[in-house]
């Protein structure tokens, strides 16, 4: 649905093959000589849609989050790099222009929100234990 596709329907014992616009979405009505045909569209595993907007959650580790970094997102085409400030927060929820889903007519594109959760180790080291107790020292 967001990138476009051709796909082929059967009516009256007729085949028919359909061009889906990119950007289509749930209800979008395509008309096609002699019938319309509505587009059910099935949600993608890890993206959630809104309109035009993307939004996907994307795991990053403590030490990413409070010292900064880069980490590789996905997005609808490929993964891109983005770039982690220091003292991130837990479900900061940072926009990529136009890497959201075409306008069904007209240019453009939505935006891709990505939301970054802070993963906690569940299970520490000896050292990372000692370590993590000094910085709380600190704090």
């Amino acid at each position: 649905a967001i990138k476009g596709t051709e796909k082929k329907i059967t009516i009256d014992g007729q085949e028919h093959s359909i061009k889906i616009p990119a950007g289509a979405n749930d209800g979008t009505r395509i008309r096609f000589d002699e019938f319309d045909v509505t587009v059910d569209v099935r949600p993608h595993p890890k993206f959630r849609r809104d309109g035009y907007d993307l939004f996907i959650d994307h795991e990053i580790d403590f030490a990413t989050a409070a010292l900064g970094g880069q980490v590789k997102v996905p997005t609808v085409n490929q993964d891109l790099k983005l770039k982690i400030r220091p003292g991130t927060q837990s479900h900061t929820l940072v926009r990529l222009r136009d890497e959201g889903v075409p306008y069904l007519r007209g240019r453009g594109k939505g935006d891709l929100y990505v939301r970054l959760i802070v993963t906690v180790p569940e299970k520490l080291s000896k050292q990372q234990k000692k370590l993590l107790e000094e910085l709380r020292q600190t704090l």
